[in-house]
């Protein structure tokens, strides 16, 4: 998003652990791990080894949206057959320090898997111009009709691309095919907190709830975190009680998925296909596949073609229009009247003849 994790996904401390069971990015080729602290150390790579870091916020398999990412470099991994350095927890304080160590070991590229450390990403990309970064960013807040990267090329030093945290069409589609399952008419959404951002998450789902029924009944609410197992639950026993039977939720756990089984009620979550947790509650997943964008900007880098892909290639959002997002595999309460409507609609948003608005702003519906 915008703003990026900025909330750490630590605080959840010991509940955390049991809400995470089968979550995915559990690793399939050894990699070192750090804390924020400092890499671990590697020795420095010869003239033809190809080596990649991935500076994450939260830990590599552990939630939904470190997972997501971790999934997408793994996969990225066994194409380009690269060495992958990981560090984990890694805070904005430390960001600098952790990405200029990286630079200094001589790995071939760095991605920095939120947009908190792009100031960060800026200072060392200068000092280290025979390394390549990929960064993360949003939409920019003033061309709703028509999204454009928060931040041009202009901005960034020439070794540096972005991939886009945009998962606004995704989002769309989650909030059409809420509305058509939702019995009663009436979509919960718990969002992390305020932010321009986590706005432009839910704003872009309900503009896709509306769509499908003009009258459908939205709440949102404001959980107070990324991981909060706790308030998760009151708020989705709330909206229960009150009449509601369909969550769509973009928290970092879980417990979404989990209280609303208890309640008797869907869910849809984001950044990760979570279809096998409950496949009964679990209505479908907004996937942000990672890979899709990093990828193409790694095999840049192998084949020393970065600078011509850059030229067009600056900004990558994720978009359904190659597979960036998509709806993860159906549950078993989507009938095929849902997923036939959610191609139908899919098919207008890849033609154009359905426009996702970039809406920043926070709104009461």
């Amino acid at each position: 998003m915008k703003t990026g994790k900025v909330v750490s996904i630590l605080t959840a401390g010991i509940l955390l652990v049991a809400l995470l069971a089968g979550c995915g990015g559990g690793a399939t080729t050894p990699t070192p791990t750090t804390s924020s602290a400092s890499p671990t150390p590697s020795p420095t790579p010869s003239a033809t080894e190809m080596q990649v870091a991935a500076v994450l916020y939260g830990v590599a398999n552990e939630g939904t949206w470190e997972p997501a990412a971790y999934n997408a470099i793994l996969d990225a991994q066994k194409k380009l057959n690269f060495k992958l350095n990981l560090s984990e927890n890694t805070s904005t304080q430390d960001a600098e320090k952790i990405i200029r160590d990286w630079a200094s070991r001589g790995v071939t590229a760095i991605w920095a898997h939120s947009s908190i450390y792009n100031e960060a990403l800026i200072k060392v990309a200068g000092q280290f111009p025979n390394v390549y970064f990929i960064a993360e960013g949003g939409y920019a807040e003033d061309s709703p009709a028509d999204p454009k990267p928060e931040a041009g090329p202009e901005k960034f030093p020439a070794n540096v691309v972005m991939l886009g945290d945009t998962p606004g069409e995704g989002n769309f589609l989650a909030g059409y095919v809420a509305a058509l399952a939702s019995i009663k008419g009436a979509v919960g959404v718990l969002q992390p907190f305020e932010s321009t951002g986590l706005n432009y998450y839910t704003n872009t789902f309900v503009q896709g709830a509306k769509l499908a029924k003009p009258d459908i009944k939205v709440q949102v609410v404001m959980v107070g975190d990324y991981v909060a197992p706790a308030e998760t639950r009151t708020a989705i026993q709330s909206l229960a009680q009150q009449g509601f039977d369909m969550i769509f939720t973009q928290m970092d756990d879980n417990s979404s998925i989990l209280e609303c089984k208890a309640q008797g009620i869907l869910c849809i979550p984001m950044y990760m296909d979570k279809h096998d947790l409950d496949p009964e509650t679990v209505l479908t997943s907004v996937v942000f596949n990672w890979f899709v964008p990093l990828y193409d900007a790694l095999a840049a880098v192998k084949d020393n073609t970065f600078a011509t892909y850059r030229e067009t290639n600056f900004f990558r959002p994720l978009s359904v229009k190659d597979n960036g997002l998509y709806l993860g595999q159906w549950g078993t309460k989507a009938t095929d009247e849902i997923k036939n409507a959610a191609e139908d609609v899919k098919a207008k948003i890849i033609s154009g003849e359905i426009k996702v608005l970039a809406d920043y702003e926070k709104k009461t519906y």
